[in-house]
């Protein structure tokens, strides 16, 4: 066991004056010259001295830091109100860049249009169980920072040429409840658009119905470029139930086709 503490240096000095009296009443009785006894105490108070300087000084320091954040966030705060203001005069004149010159601060620099948005892939649907309506969905990589995209949504029946213009939705899904009971399918494309700037058009997607072997229903979507040349994919819809029956997934490459809701045809 130490005879004295060595940490923390509090303790250590703590434990140093509370002997320097005792060794300096004490000296020749146990072994100490008075001067040794002396230097002892004179040690002990100088590094006394020292512990508060150096704990006044730090928190001096954190005083100064704490003055030395605010002034430059004063700074910053003033900076940017005087090059708005310069900006705001500049721009007001016949010809801003003498403004900026004399100045010497740049001109704004012209923002890099954002890039249009991404295409439209991945579209799975659901029958709605309450009314047979179609739930779409689809994903869309839109460039970075890119927001106010919303999607173009288009129709077209069996027999037709022309595409029919659904809505428009600001998230990626879109519920159509006007497709009327008959058809066995059903066409979608869907287009991102954003402050005037239109992206690529998706793939055509088509949607079966109809019944299940042994019962159930399902929808089957198939994907394939506008001009029918790109091999279609098979996307299956994801799981629902139709008036209390569980929907069935059509496997890629499966013969059944999927039901329309029955309450709708």
């Amino acid at each position: 066991m130490s005879t004295f503490p060595e940490s923390p240096r509090s303790a250590f000095l703590e434990w140093c004056q509370g002997h320097t009296a005792v060794f300096s009443a004490n000296a020749a009785a146990i072994g100490l010259t008075s001067a040794q006894a002396t230097a002892f105490t004179t040690a002990t108070t100088a590094a006394a001295n020292a512990l508060l300087s150096q704990q006044q000084t730090r928190q001096e320091a954190l005083v100064a830091t704490q003055a030395a954040q605010e002034a430059f966030s004063e700074l910053r705060s003033s900076a940017g109100d005087v090059v708005r203001l310069i900006r705001a005069f500049a721009e007001s004149q016949g010809k801003p860049s003498i403004v900026y010159n004399l100045a010497q601060i740049p001109p704004p620099a012209t923002p890099a249009p954002m890039p249009p948005p991404g295409q439209p892939t991945d579209l799975t649907i659901t029958l709605t169980p309450a009314d047979g309506a179609l739930q779409l969905r689809w994903k869309c990589v839109n460039p970075p920072g890119a927001s106010g995209t919303s999607y173009l949504i288009r129709r077209r029946l069996p027999g037709q040429s022309e595409w029919t213009f659904l809505g428009v939705s600001g998230r990626k899904d879109f519920v159509d409840d006007t497709l009327n009971a008959g058809p066995d399918s059903v066409q979608y494309t869907v287009q991102g658009q954003r402050s005037g700037s239109t992206g690529p058009l998706s793939a055509v997607f088509t949607v079966y119905f109809g019944r299940m072997p042994g019962g159930g229903f399902s929808t089957r979507v198939t994907q394939e470029a506008e001009d029918g040349n790109a091999p279609s994919a098979h996307l299956d819809a994801a799981p629902s139930t139709v008036n209390g029956r569980a929907v069935q997934k059509v496997l890629p490459g499966g013969n059944a086709h999927a039901a329309r809701n029955p309450s709708r045809g």
